[in-house]
Order: C-alpha cells, then sequence, then structure tokens
C-alpha cells in the first residue's frame, strides 16, 4: 500500500456543540447535555 492510498484512513471530523455553542455549558448552566460537557459535538447532530 503506497502513502496515497487512503482507502483505510479514518478520518474524524469534529463540530463545535450547538446547544452550547462549544462552552460545555448550557443556558441553565449545567454542564451540556448534548455535547456531555466538551464542548465538541461528534455525533453530526
Amino acid at each position: 500500500m503506497s502513502e496515497s492510498d487512503t482507502a483505510d484512513e479514518v478520518i474524524v471530523i469534529r463540530y463545535r456543540c450547538c446547544t452550547c455553542n462549544g462552552t460545555g455549558v448550557d443556558s441553565l448552566g449545567d454542564t451540556c447535555a448534548d455535547c456531555f460537557g466538551t464542548g465538541m459535538d461528534n455525533l453530526g447532530a
């Protein structure tokens, strides 16, 4: 397999959470339930 072969390459794309805007804290001041406090939405929702 050559270096240019990307068939086995795994690409992880992280998005800022739409609910807490990447802060990890929701509007009530608690840990965001959608990103579990990480600020990053990895679910692609």
